[in-house]
């Protein structure tokens, strides 16, 4: 299948580059260059209010490469079932880490969502994303957490128009390896007519999300219990509430 041979030729590119970056640093060659990336099992791919994957598991991969200058480069895959002629969710991204203290990081982002292979009768289902988010330490606790994040699509899925997502996330470590976290959204979008598009009704043109739950890391691997709902339409049963488990493992 295009998702298992897509999965395995990431998890080859991040095996090469994490060696590729360990051989340039011993030759002294290019300098300020680090690597990183994670394997995730879901048992169901929900973000942003809803399930891309119909309540079905998940398999997730994410490489990372970071400049010393705060630059950074990101891709993103897994499986989906959003029913347009593809399988798989590939994503790109290029950003900027300001780190103002030792306290406050601030961050800007471009994002290129694609779905290959979707049907070309369909409107287009890939998008662009810009994002400015902020980031402050030591609220409650020497290592907890608090990101605000904007999140602005000029032309969202489907070619529904403007799309903006305002989102906090709050993470507090609670124990040695234990977190628990929250996470709210409010997303707007173009018209009641793009809504009704993308989430089957016309008498809304904005809804909220928000994700509860804990983690626990051990030896690079990070257990993940949630709970997450919204209000996109209580008729859309992929939007319906979940509890979600995750085990990730970090390289």
């Amino acid at each position: 299948m295009m998702t298992n041979k897509l999965m395995c030729s990431l998890l080859a590119v991040m095996t090469i580059s994490s060696a590729h970056a360990e051989t340039v640093e011993e030759s002294n060659g290019l300098k300020g260059f680090s690597t990183s990336g994670s394997v995730s099992f879901l048992t169901d791919y929900y973000s942003r209010g809803y399930s891309q994957t119909e309540g079905d598991p998940a398999v997730q991969v994410f490489l990372r490469v970071d400049h010393d200058s705060g630059l950074y480069a990101q891709l993103f895959s897994s499986n989906q079932e959003l029913g347009i002629g593809s399988s798989i969710e590939l994503d790109y991204y290029l950003g900027y880490d300001y780190q103002v203290n030792n306290r406050f990081k601030l961050n800007v982002q471009y994002a290129d969502i694609n779905y290959p292979g979707a049907d070309k009768s369909l409107p287009d289902p890939n998008y662009e994303e810009y994002s400015v988010g902020a980031m402050g330490t030591g609220l409650l606790g020497a290592e907890d957490t608090l990101n605000f994040t904007f999140y602005y699509s000029p032309e969202y899925y489907f070619n529904t128009g403007k799309m903006l997502r305002y989102e906090s996330t709050y993470n507090y470590p609670f124990a040695e390896k234990w977190s628990a976290y929250a996470q709210v959204g409010f997303n707007q979008f173009s018209s009641n007519e793009a809504y009704d598009v993308l989430w089957a009704t016309d008498q809304e043109d904005s809804y909220y999300d928000y994700k509860v739950g804990g983690n626990y890391n051990y030896n690079d691997f990070i257990f993940d219990l949630y709970y997450v709902d919204s209000n996109i339409n209580n008729e859309l049963k992929y939007a319906d509430d979940s509890v979600i488990f995750s085990i990730t493992k970090a390289f």
